[in-house]
């Protein structure tokens, strides 16, 4: 750059100084919107349905949903709504109770349920129309460990 006075060189430096910041800016701008798509893509909780039999048990985590094609019914776990079971290793007074809400949608028609599966137990069950539900809420708690939502599986058997 040649400058013929003092003033305009200022100038220029300033203007390239200024040019570099937003091409920085730009850039940070570019990297973070990148990185906040590719984490929202893999919090996807629309995954596709696992297919069942009536009678099968099956496993599903938060956000996800079973089928029972014969049935005209899917299942979806909701989220957990609480867990207070007794920590495994710890001296307690009550039991607890794990409590899941799931919505079930059978002939058209959706049903929210919380199933409450009392601590200490492996498995609880519930009636829902004419089926038996019967499930599990896995992991079960350890003492001083918290569990992530997201850990979470509810393993059922939807039968007659």
């Amino acid at each position: 750059m040649t400058c013929w006075k003092a003033e305009n060189c200022t100038r220029e430096k300033d203007n390239q100084n200024k040019r570099r910041l937003d091409i920085k800016g730009l850039r940070y701008v570019i990297i973070c919107t990148a990185i906040v798509f590719a984490l929202l893509a893999g919090c996807d909780g629309n995954q596709a349905p696992v297919t069942v039999g009536l009678g099968e048990v099956f496993t599903i985590g938060v956000g996800q949903s079973a089928q029972i094609p014969g049935e005209d019914m899917e299942v979806t776990f909701i989220e957990v709504i609480g867990d207070s079971r007794c920590p495994q290793n710890a001296n307690c007074i009550w039991e607890g109770v794990a409590s899941s809400y799931i919505k079930i949608t059978h002939e058209g028609v959706d049903y929210s349920i919380v199933l409450n599966q009392p601590g200490l137990t492996e498995q609880a069950s519930e009636i829902f129309i004419d089926y038996t539900l019967t499930y599990s809420l896995n992991p079960y708690p350890r003492e001083g460990e918290e569990i992530p939502p997201k850990d979470y599986l509810l393993t059922l058997n939807v039968a007659m």
